[in-house]
């Protein structure tokens, strides 16, 4: 992986969790179900920095 793809990746991430949070706000602001999907998306967007931080070590 390189870094504009962990870039590409994190500007994915940021566009869509701003939706899911207007989605949410607007049907349900009294439960904040988004904090679920950004802990899924997280958690990826975490391993694909570990693994440019790795594949920078190796080459």
């Amino acid at each position: 992986m390189n870094t504009s793809t962990f870039f590409d990746n994190l500007k994915r991430y940021l566009v869509v969790l701003t939706f899911f949070t207007v989605v949410n706000l607007i049907t349900s602001p009294n439960y904040l179900w988004v904090v679920w999907p950004a802990l899924g998306m997280g958690i990826a967007l975490l391993n694909d920095l570990l693994d440019l931080n790795r594949s920078k070590r190796v080459g």
